[in-house]
């Protein structure tokens, strides 16, 4: 499958000392037909990783274009700064750490090419594996117990990570949707996948691909993610498991979050889905603080907990118990 000529697709790369594993995943993105151009920020790595990445590159002929910032951007940061930076048709955001399989580019531009002219977002399940472990592999959505049709309830919003950024792929019109608030967006947001999925969802379409290529998502002693895994003795991809104080870290993200989309929402389109996730929005943002029975049953009514059940009785215990900050 090859786009059109003139549709342009931006494969958006940050990197901080990842030369551990940036080889691999430059390699992985060749094994696809459509042609792309990879755009590149490097957050003040002190390892060799800039060496790597442009020696690779021109090693396998990859378009490479480079947008490093005098300051650090940290992440969700590095993300929005390549969007503010990059015009393309097509943007897919990519990890330094993973490996993507091949045609994953093919099938995100293969499902975005009919939406151009709106603000669309796909996904697909990524799967998760160890470094130590290749050859165990485990969907996320497996992972976080967190099924898919439970998961992309429209009441789950701001509560949902069924779309990891290493998998989205979506549309210059989204794109500039976060052009016309990427202030409040820096400001407020969870991360950078997260703002992208709502702002998806509430002015246009969020969708999972199934039976797509997808990533092989990397867990290592260097991400985050790995420290939601814990194991005896062994780490074990089959829940993901949240400390006391995580919880108090996610209460205020997600109520941030939210907070942050009642700002930019004038920025959006007017709709009733919108007005409905508005209303939902006031809810949420509420959530650093400690919060009654009768609120915390009214948002589980709502469906509006975590899709993970185990995530949502430890989230629910902590917003009964105390403020985010205590």
């Amino acid at each position: 499958m090859r786009a059109p000529q003139n549709v342009q697709v931006a494969v958006l790369l940050a990197t901080c000392n990842g030369a551990r594993f940036v080889e691999q995943q430059l390699e992985s993105l060749m094994r696809n037909a459509i042609a792309f151009t990879l755009h590149w920020l490097d957050d003040h790595s002190s390892d060799n990783t800039r060496q790597l990445v442009r020696a690779r590159a021109r090693g396998l002929g990859l378009r490479l274009r480079e947008w490093h910032q005098p300051g650090r951007q940290f992440l969700p940061g590095a993300f929005f700064q390549l969007l503010e930076c990059v015009t393309a048709d097509i943007y897919l955001f990519c990890d330094q750490d993973d490996i993507w399989q091949p045609g994953k580019i093919d099938a995100t531009v293969a499902n975005l090419m009919p939406d151009l002219a709106s603000p669309v977002l796909c996904f697909s399940d990524s799967l998760m594996f160890y470094d130590d472990e290749p050859a165990f592999v485990r969907p996320v959505s497996q992972v976080f117990h967190s099924k898919p049709p439970r998961a992309l309830q429209e009441s789950r919003v701001f509560m949902t990570a069924i779309a990891p950024g290493h998998t989205q792929g979506f549309t210059r019109p989204l794109r500039d949707l976060y052009l016309r608030h990427k202030a409040i967006a820096r400001a407020y947001a969870r991360n950078h996948d997260a703002w992208m999925y709502l702002i998806a969802s509430a002015a246009g379409s969020a969708r999972m691909l199934a039976n797509a290529p997808t990533v092989l998502y990397r867990q290592h002693d260097g991400n985050v993610t790995a420290g939601l895994l814990r194991r005896k003795g062994k780490r074990r991809l089959d829940r993901g498991t949240l400390t006391w104080k995580q919880q108090q870290v996610l209460r205020r993200r997600v109520a941030r979050h939210a907070r942050g989309f009642i700002l930019a929402s004038p920025t959006l389109e007017r709709s009733s889905k919108l007005e409905r996730l508005v209303a939902l929005a006031g809810r949420v943002a509420t959530l650093d603080r400690k919060q009654s029975i009768a609120n915390l049953f009214g948002l589980a009514r709502r469906g509006a907990m975590w899709p993970n059940r185990r995530w949502a009785v430890g989230f629910a215990a902590a917003c009964f118990w105390s403020d985010a900050d205590s």
